[in-house]
Formats: structure tokens, C-alpha cells, sequence
């Protein structure tokens, strides 16, 4: 079969099956004297290629490389490409394709599918949430295709930032999501098929949904390519992309879509394991003394689970100023140091004073102002009475660090911290502002939604330590803009230490 495209044409001898992966595609190109293929990446597809015949120059990641005859090349998924025939002849390769798999992370062992197929359907479309969320750092970030995923609703949840410029320069999808017509979700006549749409810029968008248990919970839809055969003078500057190419996106966006649905299967046999263990904390309440006991060992779970995260983050920057040769500021930082550590360690209650928690926050600001100097301000606005209420022992450290290690950047910006306690009716109100990265809205939305999952990790810890200490009387928001910089606020009950 020969496929025709602007620079020349790809004779191929074996066409990979995409419902057969993994499988090989192997076909020959033939690059046109003077010809040329546009920058391109190599979405979910990696390549072999032996140099039959001609000269030439390719570029791989930005690095140049004189090819001729009998040379021979690796080309690992997601590189970036280009190709220039710069011999008298046409230049012609032999090209190996295949899908690569990309592992999410998530492994399920054989008793919990078991387990899983004979439950009832648990699962509600908001799990999409949740999954997403897992797979992000595993798996999503990694990712150079251009990508977005929708609940059921057609609402976006999370959409990287890779179009091509020339996507970008026509309409941009990532700022205009509801008048862009790539972002307009198309119906499925087949729930396991990959569907496609060509846009009125000439590009082709794939999507796949995302079926769990018979339910649509969403849909992944990438690519944003010129497919071949589409050729007019309009594109010039675009590559043509080959078959090979594809179904390397096609592949691709089913192991996506199969990861969320392989978390959905731990999701739910996870909420038969919580149901059961939910049962027996019951009988445990019965006996006040044993439930006190059981959220004072929570606690000191989920404080140990916090101190791991700090801990090894303040231990790397103690580390850079042992090679600086800073001995007074080393000294200070081992003594601020061990002062948390004995706190953490000896402090048996659950609750504390505002005004202990804050000695404690200083503490650790201590040790980021050993970082940045005068470049970071800390202001405090504590409304006055509110000095001596009882809040939950170490939970504004964490969020403020939170803001070093996910909102400030490397900058000569001042760096700003605010805390504010203040009295709302019956409540307290504490709000922990920073000035660092600003969160887009579908970013904004997902962390939010991320706080009750009970993810283990992150902000989700501090909501985790709430809810045991007042179970549905709090509540935790996230807030990002360009007026109020961001801010985590808290409200709790007002309790006073001596009652």
C-alpha cells in the first residue's frame, strides 16, 4: 500500500492492528530531493530506522545529525523529529513502528478483580475525579501529546498545555474550550471505538471513551494532527502525518483510558474493604474510651505521614548549607530542627493553643528564612481573643509549606506568607494566603475535589486530620486569583482551652 504525503510517500510493507497491540508497523519512505518533514513528535511510538539510500540531516531533540547510506537509528517515544533531504536523490528509510505501553502505576492483584466483579456497581461518575488525579504524576505528565479529559457531563478536568503553535495561533483550545469546536464532544455510535473529527483548520482530533461497568464516565480526546492526505498550500508549515502516527495516538489514548478505569476497579473493591472496616469501627464506638484512643492513634499517623514530607525537604536544604560552608546557619537550622521534632514527638494531645501552633509555624519559617533572607515576609493578622482557642495540633505548618514546595518558583520576587485568624459567629475562621503560582481553573477545580478523596498525600492529609477532630462541622476551600493570590481557608468551631 503506498500513502502519499506532501514530502513524498511511505510504501508500507506491514500495518500494525491497533486491537492487536502490541504489534509493528514496518514500511519504507521515500523523502523527495529538497524536501523536507516538519518538526513532528512521535506521540506513544517508538521507531527503528535503517538509511537506504541518499543524504540528509535529521534533527532529534534540537540535536543535528549527518545521515547517508547504511546508517542506522533508535527512536524512543515522545522525541521530537525533523528530516531534511539535502542529497540528489530521494532519501529512503526503513521504518520499524510500535506502540509502546505506558504504566499508570496502579496494579491490581487477582483476589481484588475477583472481589470487584461480584459487588454491586459502587461507582459514580465523580470517581473520574479521583482517578484522574492518581494517574496524573504516574502517568499523565509525562505525556507530550496534546490531550483532554471530560467527565459525563462534557466539563473538562484536566488538559495539558502541548498544542502546536499552529493550533494554538487558529483558535486555542486551552483558553477557549467552549468555542473551539475540538472541545465539543462528539457522540460515540460504538462504546469501544475510536472516533475522529476534522476541524475547520484541517486538524484531526481523536476521541475514545471511558466506560466502566457499562456507564460512560467520560472521554479522552487528543491529538490535534494533519492527518495524511489532507494537503492543501493552507498547511505548508504543519507535518503530515503518517498512518504509523495514528495509531500511536490511538493506542495511546486507550491506555489512558484503560488506567482510569483499572483505578475505578481498585476504587471500588478499596470501598468494600472501608464499608467493612466502617462496620467494625462501629462495635469500637460503643466504648468512648477505645474510640478517643483510636483517633489519637489516627493522629499520630497522619503526623508522622506530614513530618515525612518535611522532613525530607528541610534535610536537602540543611544539606546545601553543609557544602556552602555556612556553619552558624547550619548550626541554627539542626537546632530549629530538633525543636519541631521534640514537639511533634512529645505532644500527646490532640488539640493545641493558636498561640502554640504559631510558635511551631515560626519555627519552621525560621528555617525557610535561612533560604530566602529578606526575600520572604510573613505577616500575621490574629483577631484579638482568638490567641488562646483550641485548633487541631499541626495543621497550618503543612499548608504553608504547601506553598514553598507547589507555589513559589525560583524567582528575585518577594515571597509572601499571611496568616489571618478571625472570629465568624460561632466559628473560626483561618485563612493562609501566599503569593506564589496562581492555579487555572480546571487545576483549581481538581485539588479541591482532591481534599476528600483521601488521596494520602498533600493537602488532603490536613483535611484528613480535620474531619477526625470535627467530623462535618469544618470546612477546607482552595481560592486562586489575581485579587486575593491564592488562599486555603479553614473553619472550625471556636473552643477555648479551658474547657
Amino acid at each position: 500500500m503506498i500513502q502519499k504525503t506532501e514530502w513524498g510517500h511511505i510504501e508500507w510493507l506491514h500495518k500494525c492492528k491497533e486491537e492487536a497491540a502490541p504489534s509493528f508497523s514496518v514500511g519504507i519512505t521515500s523523502l523527495l530531493q529538497g524536501k523536507r518533514m516538519l518538526k513532528h513528535i512521535h506521540y506513544g511510538i517508538e521507531q527503528f530506522i535503517y538509511i537506504l539510500e541518499g543524504d540528509g540531516i535529521y534533527y532529534i531533540n534540537e540535536e543535528k545529525k549527518y545521515i547517508s547510506k547504511d546508517m542506522c537509528f533508535y527512536m524512543e517515544p515522545d522525541i521530537v523529529h525533523e528530516t531534511i533531504n539535502t542529497g540528489s536523490v530521494p532519501l529512503k528509510e526503513l521504518v520499524v513502528s510500535r506502540p509502546v505501553s505506558y504504566d499508570s502505576g496502579i496494579k491490581l492483584e487477582e483476589d481484588y478483580l475477583n472481589a470487584n466483579q461480584r459487588t454491586a456497581r459502587l461507582v459514580s461518575v465523580n470517581i473520574i475525579y479521583s482517578a484522574v488525579e492518581a494517574i496524573t504524576t504516574l502517568l499523565l505528565e509525562s505525556i507530550s501529546l496534546p490531550f483532554t479529559i471530560y467527565d459525563d457531563m462534557g466539563e473538562i478536568i484536566i488538559q495539558s498545555r502541548k498544542f502546536s503553535s499552529y493550533c494554538t495561533a487558529k483558535c486555542n483550545p486551552a483558553c477557549n474550550s467552549k468555542s473551539c469546536s475540538c472541545m465539543i464532544q462528539k457522540n460515540f455510535d460504538k462504546l469501544d471505538k475510536v472516533t475522529q473529527f476534522t476541524c475547520e483548520y484541517g486538524l484531526t482530533v481523536f476521541s475514545y471513551p471511558i466506560i466502566y461497568n457499562g456507564l460512560q464516565l467520560g472521554t479522552i480526546s487528543g491529538g490535534h494532527i494533519l492527518v495524511s492526505d489532507y494537503t492543501t498550500n493552507e498547511h505548508d508549515d504543519l507535518y503530515d502525518s503518517p498512518e504509523s502516527t495514528v495509531i500511536g495516538i490511538k493506542s495511546l489514548l486507550k491506555q489512558i483510558a484503560k488506567s482510569i478505569t483499572s483505578y475505578c476497579s481498585f476504587y471500588e473493591s478499596r470501598m468494600l474493604i472501608e464499608k467493612k472496616d466502617k462496620d467494625i469501627k462501629e462495635e469500637i464506638r460503643r466504648n468512648e474510651t477505645l474510640k478517643n484512643n483510636l483517633y489519637v492513634i489516627n493522629d499520630k499517623v497522619t503526623n508522622l505521614r506530614i513530618n515525612h514530607h518535611f522532613l525530607f525537604n528541610t534535610l536537602n536544604s540543611i544539606a546545601s548549607m553543609a557544602l556552602t560552608g555556612d556553619r552558624s546557619c547550619l548550626y541554627n537550622s539542626i537546632i530549629d530542627l530538633s525543636k519541631m521534632f521534640r514537639y511533634t514527638m512529645t505532644v500527646d494531645l490532640r488539640f493545641v493553643t493558636l498561640t502554640s501552633e504559631i510558635e511551631y509555624l515560626e519555627t519552621y519559617l525560621n528555617l525557610q528564612k535561612l533560604r530566602y533572607g529578606d526575600d520572604l515576609e510573613v505577616l500575621y493578622n490574629i483577631e484579638k481573643g482568638m490567641d488562646n482557642i483550641k485548633v487541631p495540633f499541626n495543621f497550618i505548618q503543612p499548608i504553608v509549606e504547601n506553598a514553598f514546595t507547589h507555589g513559589f518558583i525560583p524567582s528575585n520576587n518577594k515571597k509572601l506568607i499571611k496568616i489571618s485568624v478571625k472570629k465568624v459567629k460561632d466559628k473560626a475562621k483561618i485563612v493562609v494566603l501566599n503569593n506564589g503560582v496562581l492555579l487555572d481553573d480546571i487545576t483549581l477545580n481538581r485539588v479541591n475535589r482532591g481534599l476528600y478523596r483521601n488521596t494520602g498525600h498533600g493537602l488532603s492529609l490536613i483535611y484528613e486530620k480535620l474531619k477526625s477532630a470535627y467530623s462535618d462541622e469544618f470546612s477546607m476551600n482552595i481560592t486562586s486569583s489575581t485579587k486575593d493570590d491564592t488562599k486555603v481557608s479553614v473553619i472550625i468551631p471556636v473552643l477555648f482551652e479551658e474547657e
